[in-house]
């Protein structure tokens, strides 16, 4: 084995699936071929209070105790490096990288509201730490920028989308299928989604709502909702989605849309950063104001010429920014460049 070559991965599992995250798992699927992995869960984020879908004060207190009380972390075995994904960070006594979609202040001023001297305080500690990484990945300019802000060296914060394929595999079918995705009824907006989507649909009669994941969806002929969806019908309900809503309160990033876009589906989501920066580049969807939002879903479900246009500027964000080998490559030459 050359040790030169091997790469130790710090990751976490989803609490809720059971399955690795999204994020490190793109990346291990389309791992650079000439680095070997190994992944190592990290079993302290596994506690039932530290969940991936909401941020609340027992995670804020799970992060400082990381940082007050984590000592250097000795991984053991023989690696080029280490890749830590998240908020899994420690003192790592070889080189590594690590990789978040968000900075600490994003998550510390915007997920938990704690602009006071304490949340502050842990911002400081988290950059502190992540600038003894030789190298900060992150999936957005918007996250770059924080990273920054934070204190973090600009030189060592680098963007590198998700690999993605653009799929972009279309099913025919009658009227128009409105899709919403989100595990987290309240800061997804699925309040927000079912609320618009009952006044649309009291006009536009041929519009069928689908609601995907757990909340409070009334019944109604034109609704839809399911709970605990298996992959292959979440993926034909995204092969016959015409749009999709996705009025999130607070974001890193959007999988969910990055998901959506795979598949050719114009995307209207809230008036967030990240989501300014995902539909605006290429043109494939709106990021507006709540209040704005009828008025743009009701535009794109009377004209199916501006969705086909829509459609085809997300299929080729997706195959431009997010094409597996160019991620891949990306992500060796930063390996590379670690002495």
């Amino acid at each position: 084995m050359d040790y030169s070559r091997k790469v130790l991965v710090v990751a976490e599992r989803d609490t809720i699936t059971g399955r690795l995250k999204t994020g490190p798992s793109l990346r291990l699927n389309y791992f650079p071929r000439s680095y070997v992995y190994e992944l190592r869960e990290d079993s302290l984020s596994q506690s039932n209070y530290i969940r991936n879908i909401t941020f609340n004060p027992m995670t804020t207190l799970y992060m400082l105790a990381k940082a007050l009380f984590q000592r250097a972390f000795s991984v053991g075995g023989n690696y080029r490096l280490v890749h830590s994904f998240f908020w899994n960070f420690y003192r790592y006594r070889i080189p590594w990288v690590h990789e978040n979609d968000q900075s600490p202040s994003q998550l510390i001023f915007n997920y938990l509201g704690l602009r006071n001297g304490f949340g502050r305080r842990v911002v400081e500690l988290a950059a502190s730490i992540i600038n003894g990484a030789e190298a900060v990945i992150t999936w957005s300019e918007y996250a770059r920028n924080g990273f920054v802000d934070d204190g973090v060296d600009k030189e060592k914060v680098q963007v590198v989308p998700l690999p993605y394929h653009a799929r972009c595999e279309r099913l025919s079918h009658e009227g128009i299928n409105v899709l919403f995705v989100g595990r987290d009824y309240y800061r997804k907006g699925g309040d927000i989604a079912v609320k618009l989507m009952l006044d649309i649909v009291q006009s536009e009669k041929d519009v069928q709502f689908h609601y995907v994941g757990r909340g409070f969806v009334p019944k109604h002929p034109n609704f839809h909702h399911y709970e605990n969806l298996p992959r292959e019908r979440l993926e034909r309900l995204y092969s016959i989605a015409d749009l999709m809503i996705y009025p999130s309160r607070n974001e890193a990033y959007g999988l969910a849309i990055l998901e959506a876009q795979s598949y050719g589906i114009p995307v209207i989501a809230s008036n967030l950063p990240a989501f300014r920066e995902m539909l605006g580049r290429y043109g494939s969807g709106y990021a507006v104001p709540s209040d704005k939002m009828k008025e743009v879903v009701l535009d794109l479900i009377r004209s199916g010429e501006k969705r086909s246009i829509l459609s085809e500027n997300a299929c080729r964000m997706v195959r431009e920014v997010h094409d597996p080998a160019r991620a891949s490559e990306a992500l060796e030459r930063i390996y590379d460049s670690v002495q």
